[in-house]
């Protein structure tokens, strides 16, 4: 990758999370993660890029309170980077997501553990016989434990694409009904990320039982994209697919421009799916000559 190649990873970065990257050197750069904007991650990425994964430099935490573990913090950055890097495909905007998450559980954590240490023991408290114990742990429990869901799991995304400071990226997963596709389309777009997006442009194509289609797709304000978008899943021949494509504007109108790069992002991330030609609609698939 050139160095402009690693520019324009940055900027489509920059234009998701505005205001989290900032260059600290040649080929290095300090990110931080929404909404932990006391803790900065600086790297350093090699000019071979992304043959060769980046490297963490240092783990700086403005809030020592929330953030007491500078080494361990780096130590589950570089387990992240290890376990999502893959030899020449770039990696900035997966690992923000899973740092994303990783944070929300650490802080999680933290504030707990430091609430247990805090609260102070009343001595004057009555002590529990051992079946009033039995009965009030299951209710607590019950109370405090939460599911926590991420909005992304079970999409394929595709890469990011930046022009002109614009950014578009693809998501892709199989539906067997319009009811799941809505669903999962409400919960992806609750994503921090998502929900900051100029635009989320959906297309939909779904075999029902009988041979009963279904096809929709919603502009989202960026008029006409989602009938184009309709169109190359027409062309492409898949069944039992949402696609969302979202944009994040960069300031500069890209005029036709724009319908190109939400039609490339969303082919490239169907076939990463292995969902081209109509694969996912299985005993319906079409043989080709």
């Amino acid at each position: 990758m050139t160095v402009e190649e690693l520019h324009d990873e940055i900027s489509a970065i920059e234009a998701i999370y505005p205001g989290q990257v900032e260059g600290v050197a040649p080929q290095v750069y300090s990110f931080t993660i929404p909404p932990y904007e006391a803790l900065k991650i600086q790297m350093n990425f090699p000019s071979t890029y992304p043959e060769v994964k980046p490297e963490v430099l240092q783990i700086l935490s403005k809030d020592p309170r929330t953030f007491p573990d500078e080494r361990y913090i780096e130590q589950q950055v570089q387990e992240v980077i290890e376990r999502i890097f893959q030899p020449g495909l770039v990696c900035i905007f997966e690992m923000i997501s899973e740092l994303e998450e990783f944070l929300e559980r650490y802080v999680r954590e933290h504030a707990v553990i430091e609430e247990k240490q805090t609260t102070p023991t009343s001595p004057q408290q009555p002590v529990l016989e051992p079946q009033a114990v039995a009965k009030e742990i299951p209710k607590v429990q019950t109370n405090s434990v939460q599911k926590v869901v991420d909005p992304l799991a079970g999409w394929i995304q595709s890469e990011p694409l930046v022009d002109r400071g614009s950014s578009f990226i693809a998501f892709v997963r199989e539906v067997h009904s319009v009811e799941e596709a809505t669903q999962y389309v409400d919960l992806l777009t609750t994503d921090r990320k998502i929900v900051r997006a100029t635009h989320n442009i959906t297309s939909w194509r779904i075999k029902g039982q009988n041979g009963v289609q279904y096809q929709d797709c919603d502009d989202d304000g960026e008029t006409a994209a989602g009938g184009r978008l309709l169109h190359l899943l027409t062309m492409m021949d898949v069944w039992n697919v949402v696609v969302v494509v979202s944009r994040w504007f960069g300031g500069t109108h890209l005029g036709p421009d724009r319908f190109k790069h939400i039609n490339s992002v969303a082919r490239e991330a169907v076939l990463k799916a292995g969902i081209a030609n109509g694969e996912v609609s299985g005993s319906d698939r079409k043989k080709k000559k």
